[in-house]
């Protein structure tokens, strides 16, 4: 989408310099234009006063005009706005704003993420670009700024003993279904939420992945999503024998279009989800206590996602190519594939590794 240029009035100031007023509309510039004459009798300075937070607010509202934008996504966005950059930032003028500010900023975030910092970053330098389009400032203060924080941990797939003791803990549970398949295909924790009867082709064996359940904070109770998270989202996965033995008997006997439904029939809430994951939870060393008197019998931790990144991990160990795990997965960029892929092979290879350093071929004299 293209960026929306602000409208530009300006007023000659007694010592001849010209002062900029901008607004969404022509109307709106010319009102503060207004505002600053009416100051300028009364003896106030108007020197150029565009805060940061009105070009962060007309940002964030060209940001959100998105279509192809994910909900979540752009509520994401406007958090990290608010609740990161326009405590430091929102109230000053841009023209007065420095890279020790940015530096500052960047100082009350150092405990979040590398992720994160790099978003708050983004954002922010997305901003100024506004106020340089406009010729407010000749560049973003906050240019060549850098992350600092460490990267965060990596996902770690299951163990295969660790998916067969999740597998046997769960068994019997509501929460059971639901693993099998999101284990066995790779699915997204919303795409399994939004799987129909209708996507799954038992004869040929076949899931269809044609939509995914978001839970945007506007909106616990869940949303159908059919843009998906990219194009690439949408796919076709085969049933593995596993999600066709579990679900096949499952179908009979189900009143509702969705394969993994509230009590109500619709697609799962945010709590339904929460409260059909604590039967993992529950059964996980150090969760919380059940009242079922229930003895924890995991001692690692999962989710949903885990779950993901360990079938795309199974699959890659079974020989598949990197291109066909790119496609099953719905991953948008062969980057994230690779990396799985990578991470897999570095722990493969490592056994030989310590060989070749352990090789008498190597060995020197001590003396």
């Amino acid at each position: 989408m293209a960026n929306k240029k602000l409208v530009k009035v300006s007023l000659q100031l007694p010592d001849k310099s010209r002062k900029y007023f901008y607004g969404k509309t022509k109307k709106e510039a010319e009102q503060k234009r207004e505002e600053a004459k009416r100051k300028l009798l009364m003896g106030y300075d108007v020197g150029n006063s565009t805060t940061f937070g009105e070009l962060a607010e007309l940002w964030l509202e060209e940001y959100k005009a998105q279509r192809k934008l994910h909900v979540r996504t752009k509520e994401s966005t406007e958090d990290i706005v608010k609740r990161y950059i326009l405590p430091e930032l929102g109230n000053r003028r841009v023209k007065d704003i420095k890279p020790a500010n940015i530096d500052r900023m960047l100082l009350n975030i150092s405990h979040l993420s590398k992720s994160t910092q790099e978003k708050v970053l983004t954002y922010t330098n997305k901003i100024f670009n506004k106020a340089v389009e406009n010729d407010i400032i000749p560049r973003s203060p906050a240019f060549n700024k850098k992350a600092t924080a460490d990267k965060p941990e990596k996902v770690r797939p299951l163990t295969d003993a660790q998916c067969e003791a999740l597998l046997k803990a769960t068994k019997g549970t509501r929460v059971y279904p639901f693993i099998v398949t999101c284990l066995f295909s790779g699915l997204r924790k919303g795409e399994a939420a939004g799987l129909m009867w209708k996507d799954l082709d038992f004869e040929n064996r076949m899931i269809s992945v044609e939509r995914s359940i978001v839970w945007p904070k506007s909106n616990r109770q869940g949303e159908i999503n059919t843009m998906m998270k990219s194009d690439a989202a949408h796919r076709k996965i085969p049933m593995a024998p596993e999600i066709y033995q579990v679900l096949k008997p499952l179908k009979s006997g189900s009143k509702s279009l969705y394969v993994f439904p509230c009590k109500s029939g619709s697609f799962m809430t945010a709590e339904s989800i929460r409260s059909m994951w604590s039967f993992v939870t529950n059964r996980t060393v150090g969760g919380p206590s059940t009242g079922y008197h229930l003895k924890p019998t995991l001692d690692f931790h999962v989710t949903p996602h885990v779950l993901r990144h360990t079938c795309c991990t199974r699959w890659i160990a079974s020989g598949m190519q990197p291109k066909e795990a790119q496609y099953l997965m719905g991953h948008s960029s062969p980057d994230i594939t690779m990396a799985i892929y990578a991470e897999y092979m570095a722990e493969q290879e490592l056994p030989k590794t310590a060989e070749k350093i352990n090789s008498d071929s190597l060995r020197l004299a001590l003396g």
